[in-house]
């Protein structure tokens, strides 16, 4: 049958936007992710500040959530970083850490290993090797600047086909230098996939992945006053893949230096210089009007897609009146 004019442009016409529209729909399904956020502050005695995180990143397709350009945290404002840590007695170079770590092979899982840098620094010094003295110092001031660690869910299905389920892990964070100009300091994770789970045991090449990455912080104030520090987190490839983080949480442990600590010592061991006062890595701010601290997580995408913004608030703990 002979189609008029009309019909030969309307046919196409109708394809070009249901074409658009598939399009369109599968634009929108890849821009709804979804980030749920709880911050929580302890104090159980003056001075002292421990922090802990969760975070749950997910896709409401299911698809994996589109790589962030931009991923901050910012800190209740009045939290500051104490400088007398900020030397090379704490300072840790997380990826020499995992690399002398690597160099030696271990029947004990890379997690554990990372929780007992102090036997680690032992075997380095009986090794007496120069590669083995060359990387005890950093170990040494690794173990003295673990703050803490965690656990989480990484989604790597883009990065790597096979990998259909989340792959658990954990790591440890150390203090660091920064990485980035105008930085005060840098938190760098260190840690790598939980070897017990199912889905390492599938593919065990993927616990041989051991990944180093350093976060820095800032000081920059809103104008509202309510934040002051900003933690900048890596958004770019880990161990040269691009992943997800579906879940982690995080407990972060201030450093204490006690009066009396031993600072240096001279010939037999002999303590030269100690600690005069007691010192905290994190300051405890006062508690604000509101009797309340607040804490903020900040996601940009890249367009389309809108940032995601979660600010939550919690009860100023015990010693911070």
């Amino acid at each position: 049958m002979k189609r008029s004019p009309e019909a030969l442009v309307f046919l196409p016409m109708v394809l070009v936007v249901a074409a658009m529209a598939i399009v369109g729909l599968c634009g929108i399904a890849r821009a709804e992710p979804v980030q749920q956020f709880t911050f929580q502050v302890h104090s159980p005695r003056a001075g002292d500040l421990t922090a802990y995180m969760h975070l749950r990143r997910f896709d409401t397709t299911g698809l994996v959530p589109p790589t962030p350009t931009e991923f901050t945290m910012r800190l209740p404002r009045g939290v500051e970083i104490n400088r007398t840590f900020l030397t090379s007695r704490y300072l840790c170079d997380g990826p020499a850490l995992r690399d002398a770590l690597d160099a030696h092979i271990s029947a004990v899982p890379f997690p554990r290993r990372l929780e007992r840098l102090g036997a680690f620094a032992r075997t380095l010094e009986r090794s007496g090797t120069k590669r083995d003295l060359a990387a005890l110092p950093n170990v040494r001031a690794c173990a003295r600047g673990r703050l803490g660690g965690g656990s989480g869910l990484i989604d790597a299905r883009d990065a790597i086909a096979v990998l259909t389920d989340p792959i658990p892990f954990h790591f440890s964070i150390f203090l660091s230098r920064g990485v980035t100009p105008n930085a005060l300091a840098g938190f760098t994770v260190v840690g790598s996939a939980d070897e017990r789970s199912a889905i390492v045991r599938k593919y065990p090449v993927v616990a041989g992945v051991h990944a180093a990455v350093t976060e820095s912080l800032f000081f920059d104030p809103t104008p509202d006053g309510r934040f002051g520090l900003k933690l900048a987190i890596n958004t770019g490839p880990i161990s040269g893949f691009q992943v997800s983080i579906a879940e982690i949480e995080v407990t972060v442990r201030p450093l204490q230096l006690r009066r009396g600590t031993c600072l240096a010592r001279g010939r037999g061991s002999r303590c030269t210089r100690r600690q005069r006062t007691d010192e905290s890595l994190f300051a405890v701010p006062r508690c604000p009007a509101s009797g309340h601290f607040s804490a903020q997580l900040d996601t940009v995408y890249p367009p389309p897609t809108p940032r995601s913004t979660t600010t939550v608030e919690v009860p100023c703990p015990r010693y911070t009146a």
